[in-house]
């Protein structure tokens, strides 16, 4: 299986709602989807932070924007 089509939890963290976990889809080198009903209550054009959970050495927080919204997630793009 190619790395963009694995599928990781990750943590979303945002101060409306404080963190959440939900599960990459479509992971790229320009952003990624999130999948996770709760998250699309965000506007497109906030800035949340994301850490891929469960690796062996640990994962950056990144800074994302949202980009897309849709009824089962976010389309997030790294800044």
């Amino acid at each position: 299986m190619s790395e963009h089509r694995k599928s990781f939890r990750i943590k979303i963290t945002h101060e409306s709602f404080g963190e959440c976990l939900g599960q990459t889809r479509n992971l790229s080198a320009t952003g990624v989807y999130v999948k996770h009903p709760g998250l699309s209550s965000l506007p497109k054009g906030a800035v949340v932070f994301g850490q891929v959970q469960g690796l062996p050495t640990g994962a950056p927080r990144v800074r994302m924007e949202v980009v897309l919204v849709d009824a089962d997630g976010i389309g997030l793009r790294y800044l």
